[in-house]
């Protein structure tokens, strides 16, 4: 995906005075991050919280039976946006009940209050994606190598 198609992806979820990942009072935190989708790939943690703003988070998450037997994300309900990014494998996203198969290079959009969950149809290769979030979802700096260890 290119810059200028997620540039717009965030501006519609954060909206034109919220893109900038930013803080109110640090514009030193504005950074460009080359080659993101990349660096998602080379993740291997359940979740890792790649980069955190007042308003913003980056989560990066492999999926598997490594790190969750389940291989799934789990049914959840966020009372912030999220935008996931499929960087590598194939799944299936469950948004209110209707199941789509999602691969790399797609996006899952969900609404707060949208119930969802994404699993990993491989028991051999993890699910690795990238999740923008409209609000911090895990504390800044957070690394947790398995679901069990993120409770």
């Amino acid at each position: 995906m290119n810059r200028v198609k997620l540039s717009l992806i965030l501006l519609l979820l954060f909206g034109i005075n919220g893109a900038s990942l930013a803080s109110d009072n640090n514009q030193s935190n504005a950074v460009v991050i080359p080659q993101i989708f990349e660096k998602a790939k080379q993740n291997d943690n359940w979740k890792l919280a790649f980069l955190t703003a007042k308003n913003a988070q980056i989560v990066f998450m492999s999926v598997s039976p490594a790190t969750n037997p389940n291989n799934e994300i789990g049914k959840e309900t966020h009372q912030f946006d999220q935008i996931i990014f499929v960087v590598k494998g194939q799944g299936k996203a469950i948004l209110n009940g209707k199941s789509t198969m999602i691969n790399p290079g797609d996006i899952v959009f969900i609404p707060q209050g949208v119930e969802h969950n994404v699993v990993n149809l491989s028991t051999k290769n993890p699910l690795k994606i990238l999740s923008v979030y409209s609000s911090t979802d895990i504390p800044a700096n957070s690394t947790y190598k398995t679901k069990a260890d993120a409770q």
